[in-house]
């Protein structure tokens, strides 16, 4: 090729038009035009320069240069092709990908970012999350996770009337002083489940379904007892926790998912499959959150607010040491808790 132009040569394997069979050959690329050839001289293609394509770089595989005809050159001369084309589509990226102190920067910055997300970003979609999400979806949870509770680990409860009435009056006391605001906006039920595995235990799901155990309410008939508890699983509906928790799995599980690829069905675990009983595991902060709630409603409702205490101290001393008692791991206890009780209790005015 002469076209008073000045050239830059890249050997390589090609093939011709139409052709299957791979050949070594060499590319000449000028301002305007390029030319492919055999080792034998003879013309494979020839095509303007500004009609071929170049494949961007990735990796240490072979660049490539397609004709208009179809013709197709490849070669392991990396810095050949970049001294003939210049930096291409992707060239910028690839250098970065290149190993070396770069490509260390460029990681420790991915981490630094994936862990402001998790630390911070995922709490800020979290609660645009709750906001967005309407009531009929929260239902549609809450439904869900009740028919895996129920398939998985509950059977139907062994109470009888009296056991049940006696802890409806409470759960019914309870919503009656609910402030008119968060009557409005929240709809309780109460539901009993003989869960063996489980102890007495008590949960709320997001939509406001609660859930007492046969043996909750055998070991720990006392109103006072039962009226904290309901009212610290309360807290956590209005305060949203459960969703709160949720979307937060569902975010770090779609950061995963990004920094590692596809996570495969864990996320229709969690949201198709209303599997809502992996957002009860609460922070410490929210506990003492719904304790405060809880403590207010049951003092509120006319219960001695003292209950709630006795019940932490009663599990961690008959169920702390045993397996099984899931309560402390969903509820982890500690002595600043019991103080904050307490510090309430002290603070109500005192009887004559």
């Amino acid at each position: 090729m002469s076209y008073g132009q000045t050239q830059h040569v890249v050997r390589g394997a090609a093939y011709g038009a139409g052709a299957s069979r791979r050949v070594e050959a060499q590319l000449s690329v000028a301002a305007e035009w390029a030319e492919l050839r055999d080792m034998s001289g003879a013309i494979l293609a020839r095509a303007p320069r500004r009609l071929l394509q170049f494949d961007a770089p990735l990796g240490t595989a072979p660049r490539k240069v397609s004709f208009p005809d179809g013709a197709l050159f490849e070669t392991n001369d990396h810095a050949g092709f970049v001294a003939m084309t210049g930096q291409t589509t992707g060239a910028a990226l690839h250098e970065y990908e290149a190993f070396g102190p770069r490509l260390i920067g460029v990681v420790l910055a991915c981490v630094a970012a994936a862990w402001a997300i998790w630390r911070y970003g995922l709490d800020i979609l979290a609660a645009l999350a709750i906001a967005a999400t309407p009531p009929a979806v929260i239902a549609q949870m809450d439904r869900g996770s009740l028919q895996v509770v129920d398939t998985t680990m509950a059977e139907q409860s062994t109470l009888s009337a009296a056991e049940r009435a006696q802890v409806e009056d409470v759960f019914n006391r309870l919503t009656a002083a609910l402030p008119e605001d968060i009557r409005a906006d929240h709809s309780f039920t109460l539901l009993f489940r003989n869960m063996p595995g489980l102890g007495p235990n008590a949960f709320a799901l997001p939509g406001g379904t609660m859930v007492m155990t046969d043996d909750f309410v055998k070991e720990f008939p006392d109103p006072d007892i039962i009226a904290g508890v309901l009212g610290h699983e309360m807290g956590h509906v209005v305060d949203q926790h459960g969703l709160y928790r949720l979307y937060r799995s569902v975010g770090s599980a779609v950061l995963i998912a990004f920094l590692a690829g596809d996570v495969g069905p864990i996320l229709d675990d969690i949201v198709l499959e209303g599997n809502v009983l992996l957002s009860l595991s609460h922070s410490r902060a929210q506990e003492r959150e719904a304790d405060t709630f809880g403590l207010q409603l049951a003092a509120a409702a006319g219960y001695d607010p003292a209950g709630l205490a006795v019940f932490f101290q009663r599990i961690a001393e008959d169920y702390g040491g045993q397996e099984g008692m899931e309560w402390l791991f969903t509820h982890p206890l500690s002595q600043d808790r019991l103080q904050d009780i307490q510090t309430f209790i002290d603070s109500l005015p005192q009887n004559p």
